[in-house]
């Protein structure tokens, strides 16, 4: 067994998990659309939309804070989380102010904080943030060839470099940062075409440094639809040699892990909206293309119960058509983010058939 990305522990999970018929005790932010990288394969399209970090701070901090006296109510040993991805690039000018501010200010109320980052900018501020325990970081990491991490990253050669330079740091302390058996560095690895051959390689090297490898597929959204889908997705096939290679070497049954955001999160947008997937999920991603959320309310204008009465509620009519369209979503080899979409989807129902996961 690889060792846990600290956000996504099983013990954290089934914390969230077991009270998300009542609670939801996570939160999963935006910020905005702005990005130092132009990804080829970027799923959210980021580079060319035009959405502001006017994420509320304040209100964000003092939904925080309810979340909190929540958990404690119930007896959850364990710290809060929140997740920033889906969006943009969290380390890249306004959102890296927006960003410091949300763990700065929502540190008090036990909150940590797990990122997606491309690993092209990194300080001695967010390291801080890291060693203490309130920043987690899923650094994008797909090719040691700085031709193809440029190529994949669409970038100069210049901040290609800068990008490997911050990912071998990160590597490099991700052994001092293990805490109970979970590491607060994992690696976002996705298989295509041009990284094919140094895939087992990249996991190889994240064992060693005790990191979290996060393999997810190619996903058919953002700039990655279409033609560039066809021409860099690998097949079933080519992927199932890869999982087999990585069961061979590593020992591994490997399963992408259940993100605790999808079922127990409050999912906010860039404008403050509180939004649920089609099936009442928190997250949309899992889908394996472009989500498309539901506005259901705001957060400057609702408490915390307010918003989670909106959420389950929205739920509790979404359910029969959720378990209807399970079998729509055959077992993928690795899958995507936030886990396997029939698996997380039957999970899900579950909560609703026998309240056990």
């Amino acid at each position: 067994m690889f060792i846990h990305y600290k956000p996504w522990r099983p013990d954290r999970l089934n914390a969230i998990v077991r009270h998300a018929r009542t609670d939801l005790l996570a939160l999963d932010v935006q910020l905005g659309s702005a990005c130092n990288a132009r990804c080829p394969r970027c799923d959210s399209s980021c580079s060319i939309k035009n959405k502001p970090a006017a994420l509320d701070i304040e209100a964000v901090s003092a939904l925080a804070a309810e979340i909190n006296q929540r958990r404690l109510s119930l007896g959850i040993p364990d710290g809060n989380m929140g997740f920033c991805c889906g969006l943009g690039e969290p380390t890249f000018d306004v959102n890296l102010t927006k960003l410091k501010s949300l763990i700065a200010n929502t540190a008090v109320h036990g909150f940590s904080w797990s990122i997606f980052n491309n690993g092209i900018y990194w300080d001695g501020e967010l390291e801080d943030f890291l060693r203490q325990g309130y920043l987690n970081v899923l650094v994008q990491y797909n090719s040691e060839r700085p031709e193809v991490v440029a190529k994949m990253l669409g970038v100069s050669s210049t901040l290609a470099a800068k990008h490997m330079e911050n990912r071998r740091h990160l590597l490099e302390i991700a052994g001092e940062l293990n805490r109970d058996c979970a590491t607060s560095i994992g690696a976002s690895i996705v298989p295509e075409r041009e990284n094919y051959d140094e895939v087992v390689d990249i996991v190889r090297r994240c064992v060693e440094h005790n990191v979290f490898p996060l393999i997810g597929e190619l996903e058919n959204a953002g700039y990655s639809k279409d033609e560039y889908y066809e021409r860099h997705k690998l097949t079933d096939e080519e992927l199932a040699v890869l999982y087999r290679a990585i069961e061979r070497q590593f020992g591994v049954s490997y399963k992408v892990p259940f993100c605790p955001a999808a079922i127990g999160a409050i999912n906010i947008n860039s404008d403050n909206e509180i939004t649920v997937d089609s099936t009442g999920l928190s997250c949309g991603w899992y889908g394996m293309g472009d989500p498309r959320p539901i506005v259901i309310g705001d957060i400057r204008k609702m408490t915390y119960k307010e918003i989670v009465y909106a959420v389950l509620d929205y739920r509790a009519e979404r359910i029969p058509e959720v378990r209807r369209m399970i079998n729509d979503y055959p077992n993928m080899v690795f899958g995507g983010c936030g886990g396997n979409a029939h698996d997380l989807l039957t999970a899900y129902v579950s909560l609703y058939d026998n309240g056990v996961i």
